[in-house]
């Protein structure tokens, strides 16, 4: 029901995309990349625009390093997908942007799964997954999924994939959406680590006449998308 709700419309993706060939979270900025997303029919696609402030019409197939797509609907419809039939359990009590949510844990077995993650566009696979599911505890709204994945085969070049993909609310005209706020999308190649921070940002209605401004905002901070500690049961 969620992406059936989603109305088309556009917006800016800034990826800011990092590396640590340490293996010790000594992130080094390696780009910055600009897209125009555009959500329309419950599919998204994206446009490059710019990557380090400078104009670019590379497609987004093309970029190299590590890219993820799926958050605006996907990610979530897949999830829920009676099909998928992923596995809940309540864990625990968390508080999200100064919000209590209930959080679950699920699992998606390997057989019913839709993550794929491909190596330099030449290797792809089917990953199994599990992860965390937060949602509203006054609103049934999920607000953050996270996900790691599962079932890697020894002989694939990525040994480690997750995502964390956070949700608020957005006005688009004259109405509120619950959508994606940002992702981080983390892997890891033997020592050599990854990490996209990806933000979503100026959303608008699509239309024929529909612009964005494609200046890169600062970086979210980080009361903006921390988790916060659960002082007491409510």
């Amino acid at each position: 029901d969620y992406v059936k709700r989603l109305p088309d419309f556009l917006c800016l993706q800034v990826t800011r995309r990092y590396y640590d060939p340490t293996g010790l979270e000594f992130w080094r900025l390696a780009d910055t990349v600009a897209t125009r997303l555009s959500y329309v029919e419950q599919h998204e696609e994206y446009k490059v625009i710019m990557v380090d402030n400078k104009p670019s019409d590379i497609s987004y197939d093309q970029l190299g390093g590590a890219t993820s797509t799926g958050e605006f609907g996907s990610l979530m419809r897949e999830l829920f997908d009676p099909d998928t039939q992923a596995d809940f359990a309540w864990e625990r009590w968390g508080k999200l942007r100064g919000r209590l949510t209930h959080v679950y844990k699920f699992r998606v077995l390997l057989s019913r799964s839709r993550w794929r993650i491909s190596y330099e566009r030449k290797q792809e696979i089917v990953v199994g997954y599990a992860g965390l599911v937060y949602i509203d505890a006054d609103m049934p709204t999920v607000v953050r999924i996270t996900m790691d994945a599962e079932n890697i085969p020894p002989s694939f070049p990525i040994q480690q994939a997750s995502t964390i993909l956070d949700y608020d609310f957005t006005k688009i005209g004259d109405a509120e959406y619950m959508l994606p706020l940002k992702a981080e999308v983390h892997m890891r190649e033997e020592r050599l680590m990854i990490k996209n921070d990806v933000e979503f940002r100026q959303s608008r209605k699509f239309g024929a006449e529909t612009t964005i401004t494609f200046g890169v905002p600062d970086p979210l901070s980080k009361d903006q998308t921390e988790e916060q500690p659960v002082t007491k049961k409510p």
